[in-house]
C-alpha cells in the first residue's frame, strides 16, 4: 500500500512537473506576414485574371498603395488652418504651429474608406496587339478590388467615397 501510494506521488510530481516545463506550441518568428502593399498587388492580380476585360494581362509595375479617408468637419478644419498658416510661415519664418497642425491632422484622418493603387500592365487589344495601360485601382479596407478608373478619369472622381461602397451580395 505503501510503495503505491509512493508510485502516485512520484507519477503526480512527473506530470506537474511536466506541465510546467511544457511552453505551449512553437511560435514561428520567421512566419510570413503579407503588408498592405503586397495584399493590394496580390488582389488587383487576382482581379485581372478573373476579369475578362483585360485579355492576355502581364502586369509591369504597381505604385505605392495610398490610404483614403473621408474627410470630417474637423480634418477640414484643420487643412483649413494649415493653408493659412503655411502663408503665414512663409512671411515670418515661424514653423512650430504650422507642425503642430500637420501633426494634429496626421492623428486626425477621418474614417478610412480604402485604399487607391496605380497599376501600369500590359493587355492585348481585339487584334492581338499588346497595349500598355494604367489604371487607377479603388480597393475597400477588406483589399477587395472596388472600382477601376483610367487615367483620364483620375481628378474628377478622387474626393468621392461612392467608390468604397461594399457590395452587399459578398
Amino acid at each position: 500500500m505503501k510503495a503505491k501510494k509512493s508510485f502516485l506521488v512520484i507519477l503526480c510530481l512527473l506530470i506537474i512537473s511536466g506541465l510546467f516545463s511544457c511552453k505551449g506550441p512553437k511560435q514561428d518568428s520567421n512566419e510570413f506576414t503579407p503588408t498592405k502593399q503586397q495584399k493590394a498587388e496580390d488582389a488587383i492580380k487576382s482581379w485581372m485574371f478573373e476579369n475578362n476585360e483585360y485579355p492576355h494581362y502581364k502586369p509591369i509595375v504597381f505604385g505605392d498603395i495610398n490610404a483614403r479617408y473621408e474627410r470630417s468637419d474637423r480634418t477640414l478644419q484643420l487643412m483649413t488652418m494649415i493653408e493659412q498658416e503655411e502663408a503665414l510661415s512663409k512671411e515670418e519664418g515661424n514653423t512650430e504651429k504650422l507642425d503642430s497642425l500637420k501633426t494634429l491632422l496626421n492623428s486626425n484622418l477621418g474614417e478610412l474608406l480604402g485604399y487607391i493603387m496605380l497599376h501600369k500592365f500590359q493587355s492585348a487589344d481585339l487584334a492581338g496587339e499588346p497595349l500598355e495601360m494604367e489604371c487607377l485601382f479603388f480597393l475597400d479596407t477588406t483589399f477587395r478590388v472596388a472600382s477601376v478608373l483610367s487615367p483620364e478619369s483620375f481628378d474628377l472622381i478622387l474626393t468621392e467615397k461612392v467608390f468604397f461602397r461594399i457590395d452587399p451580395e459578398n
